[in-house]
């Protein structure tokens, strides 16, 4: 009974300022921190602060960033033996400005982009896995995973960020498709209030359960016939970053322990929320046992 998370692992380079750079301009920062990161480093330590078995799946550079990146997820109980250091490569970076709670990223994938179909040789998928991947490694890399663990019986979540457009084949091998508005809107090519206002289907074209978060108006999932809606949590925000990965990596494992998607969507929520509260993406992720 395994999460395995197939995705990005990246050195986080965070600044904070007053405001947001506009084009051409220069500010002066408050502070410089570095943070490990990466959406599906994020999410694999997410899923293990939350209680589950979790395997990560991905590629680092030879370098000092992924030597150290490496042992902080072994560290957070996360299996690093299908993490690959790669010669040649850079460690994946986030250029990440934080200012007034909200943030501006910058991502160079790195060694990412050479997490190839090779890197699941060997998985041997159950019925009773999760298989989470998000889009910081190749597209063909994670259709080629979700097939396989679909064959198994495998859940499969998809977390589509950065955002491209889907392909209608992995749509077709997702489980669970987790977005944001604006993720949900390039992805349907639909707006979203019409959906939040019970107007309109949410998920056409996709037959899975659709989970959109809003920040901090909650979450909505649509999953058949049945809509859930968690509200959102008046937290103070310090810094919004891999909040989405810490809903993404609590969720996984709600529903790797065989939680119903109200309840695994509730308690990601809360632990998001509580994200947000500290810097730092990583670093930021509750342990299970200190939410309420």
């Amino acid at each position: 009974m395994t999460v395995y998370v197939i995705g990005g692992i990246n050195q986080d380079i965070v600044a904070t300022s007053d405001t947001h750079l506009r084009p051409g301009e220069t500010l002066t920062g408050n502070d410089l921190n570095y943070y490990p990161g990466g959406k599906g480093a994020n999410q694999a330590i997410a899923a293990a602060r939350a209680g589950a078995q979790v395997a990560m799946v991905g590629c680092t550079g030879d370098d000092t960033a992924g030597s150290g990146l490496r042992d902080y997820l072994a560290e957070s109980g996360v299996d690093v033996s299908r993490v690959v250091a790669k010669k040649g490569v850079p460690t994946g970076t986030a250029l990440i400005v934080v200012a007034n709670g909200e943030n501006s990223i910058i991502v160079v994938l790195g060694a990412n982009e050479t997490v190839g179909t090779d890197s699941i040789d060997g998985v041997s998928f159950t019925a009773e896995d999760v298989v989470v991947a998000q889009f910081e490694t190749p597209i063909e890399t994670t259709l080629a995973a979700f097939k396989a663990a679909r064959q198994s019986g495998a859940r499969t979540l998809l977390n589509p960020s950065p955002v491209v457009p889907v392909p209608t084949e992995l749509l077709s091998q997702t489980d669970v498709l987790i977005v944001n508005e604006h993720e949900f809107e390039l992805i349907f090519e639909t707006p979203l209030g019409p959906v939040l206002n019970e107007d309109a289907a949410g998920s056409a074209g996709f037959t899975g359960t659709l989970v959109i978060t809003l920040g901090s108006d909650g979450v909505l999932a649509l999953s058949g016939n049945d809509r859930i809606r968690e509200a959102g949590r008046a937290v103070e925000v310090l810094d919004s970053t891999g909040a989405g990965d810490c809903f993404m990596g609590y969720l996984a494992a709600a529903l790797h322990n065989h939680q119903d998607l109200a309840s695994a969507i509730a308690l990601a929520n809360l632990a998001a929320s509580v994200s947000v509260t500290v810097p730092g993406a990583a670093s930021s992720i509750p342990d299970r046992e200190s939410l309420a």
